[in-house]
């Protein structure tokens, strides 16, 4: 037998240093923890890094002693720990850069004191009714929960059906046998309604998680919930890395939303993490949507998921009619207005009786297309291949990839001509000056990112709406998600097809996703609703089953064609991306990396597409290639690796792998 020496993981995130290296204890030092941190000696450096296992080292190799151990207690639990290994197998990422993710916040220099004062909840169950629908939803989530086995349920539920009461029932019967539960929301702008909701049932055992919070919240909320002080916790896809210390019920409110899926290394899905979770601890997991991602979906099919339907609204809120204007038509008429005859006389019908109106157009900024008069050249971003958006407000062009800014030029910069620049396409900033001009007694208040920047802004509009200090709520797809405004008896969808023409095999799937969701917060009150539906394909089949509510239709649809393609929940993605500043060597390092995978993956049933550019070529000044594998990539994981390992080498060029992609 040789001599056992710790795995250490060292804080530097590079590729060619994804492994782990041994290190001896030192006769003096008490053997340090799984999790522990530890100051080791790495080439001249000494550097911070993490105990994760113990085992003999390969024979041969000379063993340096551990410099340091750093911290009083293990950054993480041995289930973060497993989890850690489970996402760097699976993501095929660094587990060190897996690990940077898991860390705890760093401890405030002041002192502060973690006690909770028990508050007396404001509501409770008593005198709220639920339909039958709710109560055998919950029956069967609590019956899971008395067994303590883990189970997952995908709770598909119309918009405005009572989701929430559930949650909430499910939440009390967690908390009444001593386990704490995890609420995720697509959004960090849903939390503090989801928190004011929460705390009106449980008092100060609640809690918030997500990255806009300070250093002292951030620690506040992690030692409380490592500690079982916090009861619930309250965030988005970052929250689902709490150390819980008793964990036995997840929630995961609009789990179809593509937000919970990380944009940014290191690439993981929420939904896939919760479920992990749920595993490992035996806890329960609920997804509920109106709108479920395919993946749910099927897995409810196939029976690995139970699937608990609600199919109507509680008595007295009914779900919205329809109706669907041909935009084509509009503009044979003579209208070239982005808001159509029927939607216009709907608004003013509302006005009159004092309701309230949502307008939703997902595209921000004044007009996404600015050319020159003379030789129709279009300006574009210098860093990015990307046309700049005119907004109106600030009067200047702007990059919504990279966020440079300039003026709108008088002199063009391809031809000299002076005779200016046109302004082409339809922006909300656009929409909300044809309101004020069309309706000038109108209140209208506008919500996208450019109106929501500062602290508190979205909460402050949302509130405004909700006192009725304003009459038209005109948004991006920020309305679309959550909102629960009782005067709101009409809803227009301005563009309905924007998101088809993405060049994604899930642009069908968000299309019927938003319009289902954003014609969700019509008639929520007492008063009933009316949808209209702009778009330039009314016989496209997501938008047909959107207006008819017809899910089931598009969810047959959807799977026939994904099946029939192989993309995803019916076969396995891996996006290979490559980016460099140097286009020929980004293009030829590709293409080596595309044969190169051919050549390993001949027999295991993957598909190498590419290599091809990105939608956006060029952002910040890189030049981004693709390489897609398709099939069943699962099992040749350790392949695909290896053969990627020798091409992360080059230190001109970058290489990401983004398993389960989202976004093209």
């Amino acid at each position: 037998m040789g001599e056992e020496a710790a795995e250490v993981v060292v804080r530097i995130n590079h590729p060619r240093l994804d492994s782990v290296f041994h290190y001896r204890i030192p006769q003096k030092m008490d053997k340090p923890q799984l999790g522990m941190r530890v100051k080791v000696p790495f080439g001249p450096r000494i550097v911070e890094g993490w105990v994760v296992g113990y085992s003999e080292p390969e024979e041969g190799i000379i063993l340096r002693e551990i410099a340091e151990i750093t911290g009083t207690e293990p950054d993480f639990t041995e289930e973060m720990l497993q989890l850690a290994h489970w996402m760097a197998g699976y993501y095929m990422h660094p587990l060190s850069e897996i690990l940077e993710l898991m860390s705890p916040p760093k401890k405030p220099k002041r002192p502060l004191e973690l006690t909770i004062t028990e508050s007396p909840p404001q509501h409770s169950a008593e005198g709220i009714v639920l339909t039958d629908e709710q109560q055998a939803a919950l029956t069967k989530i609590m019956d899971a929960l008395n067994r303590q086995e883990g189970s997952s349920f995908l709770l598909y539920g119309v918009t405005g059906c009572g989701k929430t009461e559930v949650y909430l029932r499910a939440a009390q019967a967690a908390l009444k046998r001593g386990c704490q539960v995890l609420y995720l929301v697509p959004e960090i702008a849903l939390t503090p309604q989801m928190v004011a909701i929460f705390r009106s049932w449980f008092g100060e055992e609640v809690t918030v998680w997500h990255h806009r919070l300070s250093g002292r919240e951030k620690y506040r909320s992690w030692e409380g919930i490592k500690r079982g002080l916090y009861k619930v916790l309250i965030g988005p896809r970052s929250a689902v890395l709490a150390p819980f210390k008793a964990l036995g019920l997840i929630i995961i409110d609009e789990e179809h939303d593509p937000a919970y899926k990380q944009q940014e290394k290191p690439y993981y899905h929420a939904r896939q993490l919760a479920l992990w979770r749920a595993r490992y601890n035996k806890a329960v997991i609920v997804l509920g949507s109106a709108t479920p991602s395919l993946e749910s979906y099927t897995a409810a099919v196939a029976g690995k998921t139970q699937a608990l339907t609600i199919k109507n609204r509680p008595p007295g809120r009914y779900l919205p009619r329809v109706s669907v204007v041909d935009m084509k038509e509009e503009v044979k008429e003579g209208n070239l207005s982005s808001l159509s005859r029927y939607l216009l006389e709907q608004i003013s019908l509302r006005l009159a009786k004092e309701e309230q109106v949502i307008l939703f157009l997902n595209r921000r900024g004044y007009a996404p297309l600015v050319f020159c008069q003379s030789c129709g050249e279009v300006l574009k971003c210098r860093n990015c291949s990307i046309s700049l958006i005119y907004h109106k407000q600030t009067r200047d062009l702007r990059c919504h990839y990279c966020n440079i800014r300039r003026t709108v030029p008088e002199v063009c910069p391809s031809c000299g001509s002076r005779q200016g620049m046109r302004f082409l396409g339809t922006g909300i900033q656009k929409v909300e000056k044809e309101l004020n001009e069309i309706l000038p007694d109108c209140r209208v208040v506008r919500l996208d990112y450019d109106t929501t920047r500062k602290k508190g802004s979205f909460q402050r509009i949302l509130g405004s709406f909700y006192r009725r200090e304003a009459d038209i709520l005109l948004g991006t797809q920020m309305v679309a998600k959550g909102h629960d405004f009782p005067g709101v008896t009409l809803v227009g969808v301005l563009n309905a097809d924007l998101s088809l023409n993405l060049p994604d095999f899930r642009s069908a799937e968000h299309t019927f996703q938003l319009l289902t969701q954003v014609s969700g917060r019509a008639g929520r009150g007492s008063q009933p609703g009316e949808v209209v539906v702009q778009t330039l394909y009314p016989d496209h089949y997501s938008i047909t089953a959107a207006c008819r509510g017809d899910s089931h239709y598009f969810y047959r649809e959807e799977m026939r064609r994904r099946r029939s393609l192989g993309y995803p929940p019916f076969g396995e993605l891996i996006r290979v991306r490559l980016t460099g500043e140097d286009e020929e060597k980004v293009i030829s390092l590709s293409a080596q990396m595309a044969d190169e995978l051919r050549n390993v993956l001949t027999s295991d049933q993957i598909a190498v597409l590419g290599p091809a550019p990105a939608s956006v070529v060029r952002v910040k000044g890189y030049y981004r290639y693709q390489v897609m594998l398709k099939g069943k990539c699962r099992q040749a994981r350790r392949k695909i690796r290896e053969c990627l390992g020798v091409y992360q080498k080059n230190n001109s060029v970058i290489i990401s792998i983004e398993v389960d992609p989202f976004g093209f």
